[in-house]
């Protein structure tokens, strides 16, 4: 009787077990570590952070001067056009300059230069609230700035605040997706 009774009890206990062990696969979860890899991948994380240029153009040339950018060593600035001139070059950039220096665009003029002002970057996931009903989840993430550089004094953004963006991500049969 004994015998039975454990049977039993052995039996309903390992019923217990594999319906613990199946429900718990069937729960949808994501971690902050998978949704971090799939951002940045969607992403395409680092992203350059570019300011265009014009070397013609004599209000890019007092920019440049006002940035203080002549005075860094990254480029030349012609004081002497005059107005309406607009054949060759008011800004010339140094060989300090030449790292941060882009390649043109496709059909860019020749008299715009991209420069190189930083690097936006994955910094943290910060919260995932995932909807079992729905399949999809709700990630909250920051990015900064990262190498930074003088050229940055052109643009009127602030490159040392971090941003909080969100994005959505749905749960397929091949895995979790950014929408």
């Amino acid at each position: 009787m004994i015998k039975l009774y454990k049977m039993k009890t052995f039996k309903i206990l390992f019923l217990f077990s594999a319906a613990l062990i199946v429900g718990a696969c069937n729960k949808i979860s994501l971690t902050k570590e998978e949704a971090y890899k799939l951002i940045e991948q969607h992403r395409k994380y680092p992203q350059i952070q570019s300011y265009q240029i014009y070397t013609k153009d004599a209000e890019d040339g007092r920019r440049v001067l006002d940035a203080g950018l002549e005075k860094d060593g990254l480029a030349q600035v012609e004081r002497n056009h005059k107005t309406g001139e607009n054949q060759k070059a008011i800004i010339r950039f140094t060989d300090n300059a030449s790292e941060l220096l882009l390649p043109p665009d496709k059909g860019q003029l020749s008299s715009v230069q991209k420069v190189k002002i930083a690097e936006e970057v994955l910094d943290s996931v910060v919260s995932v609230q995932v909807s079992e009903q729905q399949k999809t989840a709700l990630v909250t993430f920051t990015t900064k700035y990262i190498n930074v550089n003088p050229f940055s004094k052109l643009d009127k953004k602030d490159y040392s605040q971090i941003k909080k963006h969100e994005a959505k991500l749905s749960l397929t049969k091949d895995g979790w997706t950014v929408q």
